[in-house]
C-alpha cells in the first residue's frame, strides 16, 4: 500500500496461512470496521500527558477515523471469519489510540483514494496506518508521516518460470503491482515513464538501453488482486514490499518464491495531513510504545520483529534510511 516499499521475512502461523488463501477473493471495498482488541497490548492505558496533544477538536468530533487498504497481509487484512480489520499495522494503531485515550474505528480504503481524503475540508480520515513510504511528492501534496517501521521491496516469482535478479529482468515481462504504489513508480520509472506511460523529460529508458523488450506494468485496485494475478499466471512477477512478499512466497509454497535480494528498505509512516495538528502526539505515543515494551510484544506476535525500529528513528517525514538493503531497487528517475 503505499506502500513503499519493504518488509523482512517472517514465520507464518497455520492460522494465518489459511486466512491468507480465503482472502484470495477479498479486496478493498470502502466499507467501515472495527478491529478487535489489539495482541499483546492489553495492558496499555491513556497517558494524560501524550493524551493532552492530541487536538481537542478532535478528541470531541466522535470516533477517530483511521483509514487502511485492508490487502496487504500480514501488516493489514480483512479476516475472513469475522469480517475485521487485523493485521501488526492496525494493533499499533489500536495501541497509539489507547494511549491517547480515544476511540478509533478502521475503514477499509483503496489505497489510492486514501491520501485524497485526508486532504479533504474537512478530512474524510484523520491518519492512515497502511503501510505507507514517505515520500517527498506525496509530502508536496500535504501529508506528514511519522516513522514507525523499516522495510523494504521484493520480487515474487513462479517456481519453474522466467527468474529475476534485478530489475532488468522485468524487460519483457508482465509485473503485477498496487496502483499508487512505489512499486508502481519504480517500475515504470525504469522505463523512463510515470505510471501510465507518460515520459519524464530527460530520463532514460533503461529496458530499451539493454536491448530488451519494455515491462508490461498491470496496475490493480488491491494488493489483493494484484496477488491473484500473479497465483493465475497472468502475470510473470509480483511486486510488492517484502514482508507481504515472503508470506505470499511462504503460503504457496512450491508454486511461488522469492526472486532475487530485498532492496530499497526504507521507513514506513503513519500519514496524516499537515494541518492535523496530530504530529507530535503520534510521535510520542509511538515512542512510549516502544519503550514500555508494548511495540514489541505486538510485532513479535506477528513474528514481524525485524521491521521494527528505535524510539531515535521515530521523526516526522524521514524519507531513507541506512544500511544493508536500503539500495534502491532501481535507478533514480
Amino acid at each position: 500500500m503505499g506502500r513503499i516499499g519493504n518488509r523482512a521475512q517472517r514465520g507464518i502461523t497455520t492460522a494465518m496461512v489459511l486466512s491468507v488463501l480465503l482472502l484470495a477473493a477479498c479486496g478493498s471495498s470502502n466499507t467501515t470496521t472495527t478491529t478487535a482488541p489489539t495482541s499483546g497490548a492489553t495492558e496499555i492505558s491513556t497517558q494524560a500527558s501524550i493524551a493532552a496533544e492530541v487536538p481537542s477538536a478532535i478528541k470531541s468530533g466522535g470516533p477517530l477515523q483511521i483509514a487502511s487498504d485492508a490487502s496487504y497481509q500480514p501488516n493489514e487484512f480483512v479476516d475472513p471469519s469475522t469480517g475485521q480489520v487485523k493485521g501488526w499495522d492496525i494493533d499499533l494503531a489500536q495501541a497509539v489510540c489507547k494511549v491517547w485515550g480515544v476511540q478509533c474505528k478502521i475503514n477499509n480504503v483503496t489505497f489510492a483514494d486514501i491520501i485524497p481524503a485526508l486532504l479533504e475540508s474537512p478530512p474524510k480520515y484523520v491518519m492512515a496506518w497502511s503501510s505507507y513510504s514517505p515520500t517527498a511528492p506525496r509530502e508536496a501534496k500535504g501529508i506528514d508521516f511519522v516513522t514507525y517501521a523499516k522495510v523494504g521491496e521484493s520480487w515474487v516469482e513462479h517456481v519453474g518460470g522466467p527468474t529475476i535478479s534485478q530489475p532488468s529482468d522485468m524487460c519483457g515481462h508482465t509485473v503485477a503491482v498496487e496502483g499508487g504504489t512505489t512499486e508502481e513508480s519504480d517500475a515504470w520509472g525504469y522505463m523512463g515513464a510515470n505510471p501510465g506511460g507518460g515520459a519524464i523529460a530527460g530520463d532514460t529508458n533503461n529496458c530499451k538501453t539493454a536491448g530488451k523488450a519494455d515491462i508490461t506494468v498491470q496496475s490493480f485496485g488491491t494488493q489483493t488482486q494484484a496477488d491473484a494475478a500473479l497465483s493465475s499466471g497472468r502475470s510473470d512477477f509480483g511486486w510488492l514490499d517484502a514482508s507481504v512478499s515472503f508470506y505470499e512466497a511462504k503460503v504457496r509454497a512450491g508454486k511461488l518464491q522469492i526472486g532475487g535480494q530485498t532492496c530499497g528498505i526504507a521507513p514506513y509512516g503513519v500519514a496524516l495531513a499537515h494541518s492535523s495538528g496530530l504530529q507530535q502526539a503520534t510521535q510520542d505515543a509511538i515512542k512510549y510504545l516502544i519503550d514500555h515494551g508494548f511495540y514489541k510484544q505486538i510485532l513479535d506476535s506477528w513474528n514481524v520483529a525485524s521491521v521494527g525500529v528505535s524510539t531515535s528513528d521515530v521523526a516526522v517525514n524521514v524519507n531513507t534510511s541506512s544500511g544493508t538493503g536500503t539500495q534502491a531497487c532501481v535507478p533514480k528517475y
